[in-house]
């Protein structure tokens, strides 16, 4: 062997040792080979056995044990994915960036099942990165179910949405030993709350949404459209009577959103629409039909009667249970549950990774308002903080929620106990549901139906209760006494050289001092607080004043709808009933008319029941009507004396063109309930006395809201020959 050839081969021993070398190092430092000495077998570890020990728990397997971070302890593991990971090596990047380009492609298309064969791909390769579960679940349930041109496919690409981004939830941390927590991820539970009360609370066709998904809840042997039907004398299919009576009591609040509103000639333009674009079941063979075409809906039952025993497969997908209170896939799901109690219950299961020490507590051992621990401060093994939105908005999910749920009750008309009587005898008999003979009706039956609970007022009650404990855990809510402490303490800066722990007592009082203010405007806690407390709201008497007085508005409202606006049970006269009640709500509670932070919701409200009120009077109360003309006449002769340039030609308007400015102002000024400050007489003895109920700013924008214009009473002044005023030669 020639000097060269022997260098050659000492580089390809060198070479072939250093590799060998550094992958037995690697090795060790993995942890797939157990460090030597590490572990002492009998008696007293030695100097050696305790540096090895040092050594080994340094490397990466150990490290993961301890910090419970290998895949095998991330959340259920999806073996087919895990296999398929493995197959592609080192190439998985270049993989999923493949398959998201396809997938994008694939939508443009209007591809949509390859798209979502597509996306479990992606997810497959990623199944610890949050982003691509969030990003496609929400493209599904978004982009994709716009598309469809009927309700059906829609809420079938929004129950795919969900799901999806329920599997990546379950995909996601760990159970913890001895309390069974999972921690799991919080955006991921937070953004499937979201999309139940986004999509099925305020989207396009939510009447129809909501209707689905109530389906969704309902065992298919009580949906069954085959059991509400018989034959007849003629062998053909008709809805049973009785059968479909019990039906109706069972699930009274769907068949109410199934039956639609009654169309009449009294509503404005959205009400007209509203009204075209709600389903109009008119019918009970209608109902039957519904029922019949949505038979397959996505539902929580693999059965007639049996619930998947997979709780991922049902929809809606609930969280497991995690407390008493909340809904859980063995969970009953009454006439009554709807997605905002869906929504409630993944708010409240986001809230579990949440450190426990946040916020931080005083000596006497309250919580204290403070801003979103950062990373440092709590333990990143245990705990999760939320990415958005900050902490202390993310925490009030729940009564959010639950706060929709009660608005929910109150708009579809559900307030107490009364129930809602599902024919009308004012209708048509072609439109009763329960007539007295159904070849000759003369009237309808007194089928009333939902009255075994106070609705409205049960969901507020639970809202005030969640709001009141959510105030009082994250320090929204503080006595003034406690208040008063933490801002002497700020206020008493400590001079240099303090011992430590005035300077972080200091620290901590400044801190609670800004976030409460903070925190409290951020979140608008005062108004949701004051609102349910308000809402919720029973008088001397016992009754619910807030409640009857939205029921009496309410009413009002389909009245005008309906066009029956004059008599006794008119528009007019209910307006004014209710309006009356809710002006004793206003006085006995200032916090719910004018909230500590400002918020001018409940002022805004009061005066769209006004303006409603008031066009009704301008367009059909006679005693307006005419008191206007007598002013219109009044103005015209009191003018009409003056010399020019100051008679009516000069700086009047026509009386015609302002006569509606007249009714208003008749309207406005001395009829409304409103019309005069608030005074002793209204039993208000707070700084309001003496004050407007509702603000001219606030008027002003429920006006250019709602497109009421008023014409000035006066004319611009006449404008001399030749130019503008002042315009010289």
């Amino acid at each position: 062997m020639n000097p060269l050839q022997r260098a050659s081969a000492r580089r390809k021993a060198t070479y072939l040792a250093a590799i060998l070398g550094l992958f037995t190092v690697s090795m060790f430092w993995r942890g797939t080979i157990p460090i030597p000495l590490s572990t002492a077998r009998a008696g007293e570890p030695t100097a050696a056995n305790l540096a090895a020990e040092r050594v080994a728990s340094r490397t990466i397997l150990r490290q993961s044990l301890n910090l419970e971070l290998r895949e095998v302890e991330e959340g259920e593991q999806d073996l087919e994915g895990a296999a398929f990971r493995l197959a592609l090596l080192g190439s998985r990047g270049l993989v999923v960036a493949s398959l998201w380009h396809s997938t994008i492609e694939a939508q443009k298309r209007n591809d949509f099942h390859k798209m979502e064969g597509l996306i479990r791909q992606v997810t497959q390769l990623q199944p610890h990165f949050i982003t691509p579960w969030i990003f496609q679940s929400w493209n599904i349930a978004y982009n994709v179910s716009v598309e469809m041109q009927g309700s059906g496919d829609m809420y079938f690409y929004i129950a795919n949405g969900i799901e999806l981004l329920a599997e990546g939830e379950r995909r996601q941390g760990r159970v913890e030993p001895g309390t069974g927590r999972r921690l799991g991820s919080p955006d991921m539970r937070y953004q499937i709350a979201f999309f139940y009360q986004n999509k099925f609370g305020v989207s396009d066709n939510v009447e129809v949404l909501r209707c689905l998904f109530q389906l969704s809840c309902v065992s298919p042997d009580d949906r069954n459209p085959d059991d509400l039907e018989e034959r007849d004398e003629r062998g053909e299919r008709v809805v049973n009577p009785r059968k479909f009576r019990e039906f109706c009591e069972k699930y009274p609040h769907l068949v109410r959103r199934l039956r639609g509103e009654r169309a009449g000639s009294g509503g404005d333009q959205a009400t007209v629409k509203k009204i075209e674009e709600s389903l109009k079941c008119a019918t009970p063979q209608a109902v039957v039909q519904f029922l019949r075409d949505n038979k397959d809906v996505p539902s929580r039952y693999k059965s007639k009667k049996e619930l998947h025993t997979d709780a991922y497969k049902q929809f809606p997908v609930l969280p497991p249970k995690f407390n008493d209170t909340e809904a859980n896939p063995g969970s009953e799901t009454g006439d009554d549950f709807t997605a905002f109690k869906t929504a409630r219950a993944w708010y409240a299961y986001s809230l579990v990774p949440v450190p426990d020490t946040w916020p931080p507590r005083d000596a006497n051992d309250k919580p204290m308002p403070a801003g979103t621990p950062q990373p440092g401060e709590y333990d990143p093994v245990r705990y999760r903080v939320p990415r958005q939105p900050m902490l202390v908005i993310f925490c009030q999910g729940a009564p959010r929620a639950q706060s929709y749920q009660a608005e929910l009750e109150q708009k579809e008309g559900w307030f107490d106990d009364e129930g809602w009587r599902i024919d009308d005898p004012t209708d048509s008999p072609a439109n009763w549901w329960f007539p007295d003979d159904p070849v000759r009706p003369t009237r309808p039956l007194d089928v009333v139906v939902g009255s075994t609970r106070r609705w409205s007022l049960e969901e507020w009650r639970a809202a005030a209760r969640m709001w009141t404990e959510h105030g009082e855990k994250y320090g929204l809510v503080i006595e003034p006494a406690r208040l008063e402490n933490y801002k002497s303490e700020a206020a008493r800066r400590p001079p240099d050289g303090a011992p430590q722990a005035v300077i972080e007592q200091w620290q901590r009082a400044s801190s609670a001092v800004f976030y409460y203010g903070q925190n409290r405007q951020v979140t608008n806690f005062p108004y949701f607080l004051a609102a349910a407390i308000g809402e919720s709201r029973v008088d001397a008497a016992g009754k619910p004043i807030t409640v009857l007085a939205r029921k009496t508005l309410w009413r009002a409202e389909q009245a005008r709808r309906l066009g029956n606006k004059l008599g006794p049970r008119g528009a007019i006269a209910l307006y004014r009933e209710g309006l009356e009640l809710w002006k004793q709500v206003l006085a006995a509670d200032r916090e719910f008319h004018r909230p500590p932070n400002g918020s001018e919701r409940t002022e805004e409200e009061t005066y769209g029941y006004e303006l409603a009120y008031l066009r009704l009077l301008v367009q059909d109360d006679q005693t307006v009507r005419a008191r206007a003309a007598e002013m219109g006449r009044e103005v015209q002769a009191a003018f009409n004396t003056l010399p020019v340039p100051f008679n009516a030609a000069g700086r009047f308007a026509e009386v015609r063109d302002v006569q509606d400015e007249f009714k208003w102002h008749t309207a406005e000024r001395v009829v409304s309930p409103f019309a005069k400050p608030i005074g002793d007489a209204d039993g208000v003895a707070d700084d309001r006395r003496g004050g407007p109920w509702v603000g001219q700013s606030v008027k002003s924008s429920v006006r250019q809201t709602q497109g009421v214009e008023r014409k000035p009473l006066t004319a611009p002044p006449p404008q001399p020959p030749g130019g503008e005023p002042g315009d010289g030669p």
